[in-house]
Parts: structure tokens; sequence; C-alpha cells
């Protein structure tokens, strides 16, 4: 009997934690291609101060989740409960916080919130942590950004390749972003996403044994289920935008007409980049995020990872 169903239990994190930060507006699927597009605007708290710092904050708080492998992270709350206190889960996240790379344009803060929405807004559990892989901690993490997986709707396995970039213009960061993801959306398995996927084979944890081991078999070549996994994109494309404040109209409800116009321009813009790379048979889970600005959030997150 299958485990997959196991995966829908393991994702960490809520919708309501995504409402804390964010408004997600202008959901749509892309015409002629299989994109599923989403904003997501950073919330105002309400004496009117965006939430940057928060935010920052909270993806700092999830660190040992994105870079410690769930059996490990499973081990220290048993050990915890069993001991008494945090000391194990403390190790763990001072062991997450020294993987990171000590550098003021570092993109690994984009890459740890896309984690934070692919697992709390769209239940899709990270199936391999990459960060732990890394042989120099200064050196960024190759290959995709980010490896998650999800059940299909007709049965079978979904991976999820991940790409992030937290860029000051919109436009370069989303060429930056599809010219990363499209080689290994386009690779058969012998060329850009070859390394990544040997290791998800070697490496998959699910933190629970036997759904690691099913879930080994889709990334297996000579193996039946190999046929029934589909690769899948998901893109964070986040940049500063200058006109920021409430999206909404004084009913909280109908989006600005300035900011409809951004959204639909930035949708338009996704489409074709998607189909002239194309990618367009590729279902992609789009996260579009405008913000005040993209360099405070980047260091913010790292002034945190150095305890500043």
């Amino acid at each position: 009997m299958t485990q997959l169903a196991a995966l829908d239990d393991i994702a960490a994190g809520t919708r309501e934690q995504i409402g804390a930060f964010f408004h997600v507006i202008g959901e749509r699927a892309i015409p002629d291609t299989r994109v599923n597009y989403r904003v997501h605007w950073l919330a105002l708290d309400g004496n009117g101060r965006d939430r940057t710092a928060a935010l920052a904050h909270h993806l700092y708080y999830r660190i040992a989740d994105y870079c410690i492998p769930r059996t490990r992270l499973l081990e220290a709350r048993t050990r915890d409960d069993r001991e008494g206190g945090n000391a194990q889960m403390m190790m763990l996240q001072e062991e997450a916080r020294r993987l990171f790379i000590d550098s003021d344009t570092s993109g690994e803060g984009g890459e740890l919130l896309l984690y934070f929405l692919l697992e709390a807004e769209l239940n899709l559990p990270q199936v391999l942590c990459k960060m732990p892989l890394k042989t120099n901690s200064k050196m960024p993490i190759h290959g995709v950004d980010g490896i998650h997986a999800g059940r299909r709707e007709n049965g079978g396995l979904a991976v999820y390749w991940g790409e992030s970039k937290l860029y000051t213009d919109v436009q370069a960061a989303m060429t930056e972003c599809f010219s990363s993801i499209a080689p290994f959306l386009l690779d058969d398995g012998t060329g850009a996403a070859h390394r990544d996927l040997v290791l998800v084979r070697e490496g998959v944890d699910a933190g629970d044994r036997e759904l690691s081991l099913e879930l080994v078999q889709y990334f297996t070549d000579d193996a039946p289920e190999r046929l029934n996994l589909e690769v899948r994109g998901a893109c964070l494309v986040g940049f500063t935008h200058d006109a920021y404040g409430h999206p909404f109209e004084e009913d909280e409800i109908t989006m600005l007409a300035a900011v409809e116009e951004r959204v639909n321009a930035w949708a338009k813009s996704v489409g074709t980049r998607v189909l002239n790379r194309d990618i367009c048979d590729f279902e992609i889970e789009f996260f579009c995020m405008p913000l005040p600005s993209a360099d405070r959030l980047r260091t913010a997150f790292n002034d945190l990872l150095r305890h500043k």
C-alpha cells in the first residue's frame, strides 16, 4: 500500500502564518501556460509600518527546519521531550545558522522564503535538505534552490524544482529566475537536473523510513514508479516596488486600481518569459513579491544570522 498520502501531513507551517505577513492577491492561471500566479504583498501593521523586520525574524526562526533533515529534527525533539528543555533543538538551530553564507549579497534568504511559502501555503514538503551538503559554507548551493514534492492529482509524485531571486529590479529578477530554472525543467535527467535527481535518490528524508523508501523509487531510473514522476517548477521573484502601501481600497477587499494594473503587468511579464523559454507545458507555482526594499529584507535576515 502506498505511503504517499503521508506527504500531506509533514509540511511545516500554516496558511494563517502566511496571512500574518502577506496579502495574497491577483491569483490566476496565466493563459497559454500552466503557471499558477499569485502576488504576495507584504502587509503593514496597525501603525502603517511594513513587516520587513518581522518577516526576517520569522524566516530566521525557520532555519533549522530548512537546513536540518527531518529525521534529525524528530530525534532532537524526542530527546528534548525525554530530558526536558530545548537543548537539542537549540543546538540544531546553531548548526543551521553556521551553514549560511556570511555575505551582504547572499540570496539564501530568498531560498528560505521560497521554502516557507511552499511548505506553509501550498503544503509541499521539502524532501531533501541541500544546505548540509555544501562542502564550503562560504559557497552557495549548486543546482536548484529547493526540492519539494507533492502527490499528483491522478496518482504518482510531483517534484518541484525551486528557484528564487531577490533583486531590486523586477524585470531582471524574472529574467534570471526563468533562465535558471528552464534548464532543469527541460532536462530529461541526464543534463542539468541529473545531479539533483541523484542527490534526492541518495538523501531523501521525509522523517518516516517507509515514506522515504517509497519516494526513492520515483527517483530511480529502473523502477516502475519513475514513470509516474512529474517535474514541476516553483519560483519566487522578490523585488523593490517604490509605490508601496496598503493594496486595497477602504473596504480592504477591492484592490486599488494602480495595484491591479501592476499585478496584471507582472503577470504578463511572467507569461512572456515562460513562452519564450518553451516551458509553458510545465506546471509552475509562481510567487511574485513586491517589497518596500528587497535589500532591506536581505540585510535584516543576514544581520540575524550574525546576531547583530
